[in-house]
């Protein structure tokens, strides 16, 4: 955040690490919010942080709301792929000597 905000990251969160190289207080509850989501839902969180183009860096909970999974409309979901007809080779050769029969007879008329 501190690379997207600079010096405004650190006036509004202070430093990540204390002198001794350790997690501060709010590096940690941060740490612990996030530690739900997947890094890609994070890295979706960043981007839609971008595209917003804020101004100041957000509060934590603002950031899990970004990371959060976005809902799709039912019809924006996959639909599940229909099992594969069952076919009888017999009938569907059947069917075709009918179908070419058609076809030659119309052709002839």
């Amino acid at each position: 955040m501190t690379q997207l905000w600079g010096h405004r990251h650190q006036s509004a969160w202070g430093q990540s690490v204390d002198a001794n190289g350790n997690l501060t207080d709010t590096a940690q509850l941060w740490l612990q919010g996030l530690g739900k989501y997947t890094l890609r839902e994070i890295a979706d969180g960043v981007t839609e942080m971008v595209e917003k183009g804020q101004e100041w860096p957000p509060t934590l909970p603002e950031f899990m709301a970004m990371c959060k999974p976005k809902r799709l409309a039912p019809y924006h979901r996959m639909a599940e792929a229909l099992p594969a007809p069952k076919v009888d080779s017999a009938i569907a050769n059947a069917e075709l000597k009918k179908i070419r029969a058609l076809i030659a007879k119309r052709k002839a008329a």
